[in-house]
């Protein structure tokens, strides 16, 4: 998870780049889906297990079980840390 302003901070600094680059703008940690739906529901004070329902006869058996992009050329070239 991510904080927009830093997002579009970042996408400001590819702009001032001398040259066009691919660049990965992450946090560089994982964060399920779980977290997610517990972090949002419970800053209205509600748990999310009484809301969400999980489905296993929808879990694709190729899901990519964790993902975490790796940020450090952005870092390196642009600068910028997410704070």
């Amino acid at each position: 998870m991510g904080w927009s302003p830093e997002y579009v901070e970042a996408m400001w600094r590819i702009l001032q780049t001398d040259k066009p680059e691919d660049f990965v703008i992450a946090t560089g940690e994982s964060n399920s889906l779980e977290d997610f739906c517990c972090d949002s529901l419970s800053e209205v004070a509600l748990d999310w297990r009484q809301y969400v329902i999980q489905d296993p006869k929808l879990f694709r058996p190729t899901e990519i079980r964790h993902s975490r992009g790796r940020p450090e050329k952005a870092r390196r070239v642009l600068a910028g840390r997410p704070t």
